[in-house]
């Protein structure tokens, strides 16, 4: 059903530009343009915590904007490696309790902004790993 709904393609499309604007996003917290009280649910108590939390979420969304341009190379392939599939649906689960953890957000920015972002990187995460 969800096939139906949006083309991988489009999905692909999709996922890049979000990974794309989402590591801006990461690199523009780093820099202080964006308050640390906005991010991680509010939970980050020194600018140590913030780096390093900041790093690994760039790196992990760098590695899925990756990921994500290597699928689209290979979406006409029918050799496409099952592991692409489990990547896609690691990305699934992943973006999906997100989007629970930002429902729970001590910010109400973060979840009312966040929150629909997180479920659309799930659901798009899901249709690439169905193809």
């Amino acid at each position: 059903m969800i096939q139906k709904v949006i083309t991988a393609k489009s999905a692909g499309l999709m996922l890049i530009a979000l990974f794309s604007l989402i590591i801006l996003f990461h690199f523009a917290v780093l820099v202080g343009q964006v308050p640390m009280d906005m991010v991680w649910g509010g939970r980050l108590k020194t600018q140590e915590e913030l780096y390093v939390f900041e790093a690994v979420s760039i790196l992990l969304n760098g590695l899925m904007l990756w990921a994500t341009i290597i699928r689209m190379r290979h979406l006409q392939s029918t050799h496409l490696p099952t592991f692409m599939g489990v990547i896609f649906g690691l990305m699934f689960v992943l973006f999906f309790l997100n989007t629970i953890g930002n429902l729970m957000a001590f910010n109400n920015l973060e979840t009312y902004i966040f929150t629909p972002i997180t479920f659309l990187l799930s659901f798009l995460s899901l249709r690439l790993a169905l193809q």
